[in-house]
């Protein structure tokens, strides 16, 4: 399912892919993501991301095990709470960490950017409280010569990536919400283009969502 999905994605243009991780044997992992950098090839940009479901330790014992097939980060390794840890991770490790959007506040990042120095910040426009907050951390990323990715709500943030110098990979959910959508995201040789379309642009589909009612 896991191919199936990605040689989907590859075909509508995807230039980096995404895999989860986080099994409770480290070896089961290591063997993924031997297997899904064998299928992609070493041209296109592989990423993990454990959710937060490691310790500190096995988390720099997965970024060793990992960094042999070119993974370009390790994403929440553990939880964002975990300053020292995260630290830890990172300069122990052997990749650099995304970490970020189960932060609420600025003030979270300051610690998560500036305390535990981690390499991609990932702010999410739904949990830190709008455009405003958004750019604000992203400025602070700025400061600090880190780039910015994104978490989900594609539709929003392609905006906000488009408004900074200093923007990285826009995640792309594949939740099939585009068909409920009047003008979804279109996606050409791995890039995308923000709408010019008023205020956030998205305008759902309502004759399509009527047919989903139920009751």
């Amino acid at each position: 399912a896991l191919r199936e999905q990605t040689a989907r994605n590859l075909e509508r243009g995807f230039r980096a892919i995404k895999m989860k991780v986080g099994r409770e044997n480290l070896a089961e992992d290591i063997a993924r993501v031997a297997a899904m950098r064998e299928f992609i090839g070493p041209d296109i940009v592989l990423m993990t991301d454990a959710n937060m479901v490691w310790n500190v330790q096995k988390a720099i014992r997965a970024s060793h095990a990992f960094a042999e097939f070119d993974v370009y980060w390790l994403e929440e390794p553990t939880i964002p709470d975990d300053i020292a840890g995260n630290r830890r991770i990172e300069r122990e490790g052997r990749m650099p960490v995304a970490s970020g959007e189960n932060l609420h506040t600025i003030y979270e990042f300051q610690k998560m950017i500036g305390d535990a120095g981690i390499a991609f910040p990932e702010p999410d426009i739904s949990n830190l409280g709008g455009i405003t907050p958004w750019l604000k951390v992203a400025h602070l990323a700025e400061a600090h010569n880190r780039p910015v990715t994104t978490h989900g709500v594609h539709d929003l943030h392609v905006h906000l990536l488009a408004a900074i110098p200093n923007a990285s990979y826009l995640e792309a959910h594949g939740f099939g919400l585009e068909a409920y959508l009047k003008h979804p995201m279109q996606i050409t040789d791995g890039f995308t283009v923000a709408p010019d379309r008023p205020g956030h642009g998205v305008e759902f589909d309502w004759n399509h969502l009527a047919q989903q009612r139920v009751g």
